[in-house]
């Protein structure tokens, strides 16, 4: 795929070569420019169609990809062309990534009211507005010291914090003590015993001697952690340079989840563990006590430039006896914004596609001599083609952008068609997806329509890739499905069936949907903020790639065609469950919502 996306540019000349230098830097002008003075709704919607049509013509997409684009001209049938002409808008350079609370986010938002307001959907949000504001703050550790027996750890290479939510505890003299595997519960020493300690906590190999990262907030909020002064857990070597930056700039906060029900949480390298521990924490046991610890977690606090918002609206339902119940569809349009220090885009590209083929969910590591050989083989092909191109921003084109613009597509065609659906369906944009779930979990703990009235749900994260030389035993008809029957049986029929009618139905992969499943994604996706208040809740997904979170995943890698078919099915269940004479069974005993998110 590489070799094949190297020809589709040739040779540029210098006006063009010269627009390509300059249009980042009026671009970046322009989002400083929003940030110290706010504009309206009205006119950030337009920077959306403007700076990318302009963005296009000067061709400054790293991946060449930039393309003369006006997000309004799109057609009422979902179309290919269509997802392409929004996409190439919504995941642009210019968009800085769509950091929450930053001005890119506040742009993208501000474009997608523009289009609920233009297809006529009724506002849903706060105030007879589409907006929903989600309360948000960013705390900032720069000032956390950590001292052991007198020698300082160092911040980003020793130690991060990991999560601020909680208020900070003292560790004046703090002892350390070895809490055993983060993932073997049973074997921690008991609450009494962890209480006022810094308790650090490692991982365990697998047969193959691998150590696999584990999710980290999930721990520190364990009942037996609850009184402990801090908890470290030893896998900050496992992060790659995009976690370890988003890290350091610090943690975005929502209102509510300041608390101080869970200790604050660190990463550690395993060599930092050992020097907490006094001692190789492979020899100990846990409840082994270690060194003391003094220092600091204290946290700044400063308000987000923009505020962070979910977008809401209504296709309201032709029955007037079930057009209080709302079918929901959505997708987040945040992204994690961009990077200080620009890479080589095809380096890096070549680099995971040997090495990372998942992007930053694939641990970082060092290439093997075999695998050096062929990352240089692929770079070589590419640089007869082009020179290295700098890269910095996480354009998101996948994550989220293409649910996004599929929501957008989907809600175009259902304002078209020449009828409506008894029920009415319910477009939510979410915000913060990539801060915890904070814009689903906002929304629904805050409904803006009857929390009730909402008889299903469908979330779509990443569905523009998933072909063969993404993931393995992917291709055209990879769908990835979790959650449909977790409530209702009948709405897992619901979508096989809607499946089954398209001309190229899909093929379901229920593996993720697996309870206990190590990678939790039933618990990892904006659907699970409406499954826990037992609404019927299904997230889509085409997969992981080497692509996720990283300054490659650009809108030049997505298929369209298939993101064309992916937002046809959900059209067609959403409809099918819409013009149900009941809403859909619940027949799955609902138990503790949170419980399959700790098996």
């Amino acid at each position: 795929m590489l070799l094949a996306r190297s020809t589709k540019r040739g040779s540029i000349s210098r006006f063009q070569r010269l627009q390509r230098q300059f249009f980042p830097l009026l671009a970046s002008a322009f989002l400083d420019h929003m940030n110290r003075h706010p504009i309206t709704n009205a006119l950030a919607a337009l920077v959306v169609s403007t700076l990318a049509a302009c963005a296009g013509r000067a061709g400054v997409s790293a991946s060449g990809s930039g393309a003369a684009v006006n997000p309004r001209s799109t057609s009422a049938a979902i179309s290919a062309a269509d997802l392409r002409v929004r996409l190439t808008a919504l995941a642009h350079d210019s968009m800085m990534g769509r950091m929450t609370g930053e001005a890119g986010s506040h742009v993208a938002t501000a474009y997608i009211a523009s289009e609920f307001q233009r297809l006529g959907l009724e506002p849903a949000g706060e105030n007879g507005t589409y907006f929903q504001t989600v309360p948000f703050f960013r705390l900032s550790a720069d000032s956390a010291r950590i001292n052991v027996d007198g020698m300082a750890l160092r911040p980003g290479d020793d130690f991060l914090p990991a999560s601020l939510r909680a208020a900070p505890r003292p560790m004046d003299r703090a002892t350390v003590v070895f809490g055993g595997y983060a993932g073997d519960t049973l074997s921690w020493p008991t609450a009494a015993e962890l209480a006022g300690r810094v308790v650090v906590l490692t991982l365990a190999p697998n047969a193959s001697g691998v150590r696999t990262r584990v999710r980290a907030g999930a721990i520190a909020s364990h009942p037996r952690l609850a009184r402990a002064a801090a908890v470290a857990i030893a896998q900050l070597d496992l992060f790659g340079a995009e976690q370890v930056s988003s890290l350091r700039a610090g943690t975005l906060v929502n209102d509510t989840a300041r608390t101080t029900s869970a200790p604050p949480l660190l990463f550690v390298t395993p060599a930092a563990a050992d020097r907490l521990l006094g001692a190789p924490a492979s020899t100990l046991r846990p409840g082994a006590t270690g060194r003391a610890v003094t220092g600091s977690l204290a946290a700044s606090v400063s308000a987000l430039p923009y505020p962070a918002r979910n977008v809401v609206a209504v296709l309201r339902g032709r029955d007037p006896l079930v057009n209080g119940q709302y079918v929901s569809l959505s997708a987040h349009s945040d992204h994690v914004g961009f990077d200080r220090s620009p890479v080589d885009h095809d380096s890096l590209r070549a680099f995971n596609r040997v090495v990372r083929p998942m992007g930053a969910d694939s641990p970082p590591r060092a290439a093997t001599a075999e695998e050096s050989a062929r990352v240089q083989s692929i770079l070589d092909s590419l640089r007869r083609v082009r020179p290295p191109r700098p890269d910095s921003i996480r354009n998101g084109a996948d994550d989220d952008g293409s649910g996004t613009v599929s929501l957008l597509e989907i809600a175009e065609a259902m304002a078209a068609r020449p009828g409506r659906p008894r029920r009415s369906i319910l477009f939510v944009s979410h915000t913060a997806e990539e801060v915890g779930l904070v814009g689903s979990r906002w929304f629904t703990d805050h409904p803006t329509v009857p929390r009730d009235s909402i008889v299903a749900e469908i979330d779509q994260d990443m569905i523009g890739r998933g072909n063969a030389d993404d993931a393995p035993g992917g291709g055209p008809a990879y769908l990835e499905v979790v959650g449909a029957r977790r409530l209702s049986t009948q709405f897992g029929d619901l979508l096989e069936a809607a499946s089954a009618r398209q001309a190229s139905p899909f093929l379901f992969n229920y593996s993720f949907d697996a309870p206990g499943h190590p990678q939790q994604y039933y618990c990892r996706a904006d659907h699970f903020s409406y499954a826990r208040y037992g609404i019927p809740s299904v997230s889509l997904s085409r997969g992981l790639h080497l692509d996720y979170h990283q300054v490659t995943d650009e809108a030049e890698y997505i298929d369209y065609d298939v993101l064309a078919r992916v937002s046809r099915l959900v059209m067609d269940a959403m409809l099918s469950v819409a013009e149900l004479d009941r809403p859909v069974a619940l027949d799955k005993p609902r138990g503790n919502p949170l419980e399959p998110c700790r098996q």
